[in-house]
């Protein structure tokens, strides 16, 4: 393969900032531009990074490490230098790099070859790029044990047990003369159902994936001057966002992550809910309906002080109760009893965020609602992909048409098809089966030097 290169470190200025190569020139190039006869693997060196076209030109002193082939994260020869986090000096290496016959590295190109040299599977690739991105401590073991094979393990066990059963299923069928041993048809329909119950779980565990890699997706709704900001700010213990008397103020999103452990939220403050002529509120109470729309949690902050206005009705239909947290401030100011009344369906706090014991309130009030909807959120054990969920599907589907062909017809080479669509379905997943398409998809999700 040819010679690729990428800044592995976010562009800016740092303390730090490392370069990557990969290819069979790496070698060669760590001799030519740091003036070596020859280059120790996995020793580390300072050098002076000569420009191809201005060799008295010194750009930087950075340490270089040489990776040889097969002992390398790509499997392939490496060369990973370590400049000064300045980002002049990190294009200029760049640049010259690509004039000395590197190529550009694509989004995850590295990863990509790690997987294709055999050095990782499907699974932990993925992994890399859940671990680059979780949001909680949760999500971030869940990607390490991935990374490891905890997956890839498990999708092993099953390939190795319904391999098994299919060299005994063929067997008897092309050999029935021979004398082989008698199947005990109950151990196999228990290792049937054992790989049934794993792989429902496994199904499960799929919709915990965004809230896992991306975070609860919190909306923070309400009319003008309830309270939303207050409440954002109450939550976060410190002035994000503008507190006025003034409706109207918050007129664009502010986002930020709160963690509750296990929980992680991106809270997302909104424009106050309310009937207005004025264009640019109007926009951006729409923006705030369409953020509702996609929301995994609501918290809808009602004055609780104010008599309930008919437009609030309109509102419940948006809000379901299921995914909705009412917080009734202003509770200091006297609670009316119509508030109170219109929103008995749903989870309640009331509080008052001008006051000191409110955090703990609200922090628990959130707490307790997510353990009832995320109740077996905390046993996660895996980050199950849309991918994955699909092809865990399909093996549900054949082995559960396999164990019905167990029950009524015996060994026949329709059982047999059942079980290797099953094995099938298990390879994709760690990607022993080849399909460019998926893995294009899978790599243009990827930061450009991973």
């Amino acid at each position: 393969m040819d010679t690729i290169v990428a800044l592995s470190t976010p562009l800016g200025v740092s303390g730090i900032g490392l370069i990557r190569l990969s290819g069979s020139d790496c070698h060669r190039l760590a001799c030519d531009i740091f003036g070596k006869e020859s280059i120790k693997p996995r020793y580390s060196y300072l050098g002076q990074y000569r420009l191809l076209d201005q060799p008295n030109f010194i750009v930087d002193a950075p340490l270089f490490v040489y990776f040889e082939e097969n002992a390398s994260y790509t499997g392939e020869p490496m060369l990973e230098i370590s400049c000064h986090g300045n980002p002049l000096i990190l294009q200029q290496v760049i640049r010259d790099c690509i004039k000395r016959g590197c190529r550009q590295a694509e989004p995850g190109e590295f990863t990509r070859r790690a997987f294709l040299n055999g050095k990782i599977d499907l699974c932990q690739a993925e992994s890399i790029e859940d671990l680059i991105h979780s949001q909680s401590l949760q999500a971030l073991n869940i990607a390490q044990k991935q990374l490891e094979g905890s997956l890839s393990h498990k999708m092993e066990a099953f390939v190795d047990v319904l391999t098994d059963q299919v060299a005994f299923i063929e067997a008897y069928l092309d050999f029935p003369e021979e004398d082989l041993p008698e199947e005990n048809r109950q151990h196999f329909e228990n290792n049937l159902d054992d790989i049934l119950n794993q792989l429902e779980g496994l199904i499960n565990a799929h919709k915990f994936y965004t809230p896992l890699h991306n975070g609860i997706q919190t909306v923070i709704v309400g009319a003008p001057n309830a309270g939303k900001s207050t409440l954002l700010n109450t939550l976060l213990g410190q002035e994000r966002a503008i507190v006025s008397d003034i409706p109207g103020t918050t007129r664009d999103f502010i986002t930020e992550w709160y963690h509750l452990e296990p929980y992680t939220l991106k809270l997302i403050d909104t424009a106050g809910l309310h009937d207005t002529k004025e264009k640019i509120e109007k926009l951006g109470i729409e923006k705030t309906f369409e953020q509702v729309k996609k929301a995994d949690f609501i918290l809808w902050v009602l004055d609780g002080s104010q008599p309930w206005d008919d437009t609030l009705n309109r509102l419940k239909s948006l809000f379901p109760s299921e995914k909705t947290l009412v917080i009734l401030n202003k509770s200091d100011l006297g609670l009316q009893a119509k508030p109170r009344y219109e929103i008995k369906d749903y989870v309640n706090c009331e509080v008052s965020l001008k006051t000191g014991e409110s955090p703990s309130i609200i922090e628990s009030a959130i707490y307790q609602f997510l353990s009832k909807y995320y109740n077996d959120f905390s046993q996660v054990e895996f980050m199950v992909h849309e991918r994955h969920a699909e092809a865990l599907k399909q093996a549900q589907e054949a082995l559960i048409k396999a164990k019905n062909l167990l029950k009524g017809f015996g060994y026949d080479d329709c059982l047999a098809s059942e079980l290797k669509n099953a094995i099938y379905a298990f390879e994709t997943i760690v990607g022993r089966v080849d399909y460019e398409r998926v893995l294009d998809k899978i790599f243009s999700k990827f930061c450009i030097g991973k």
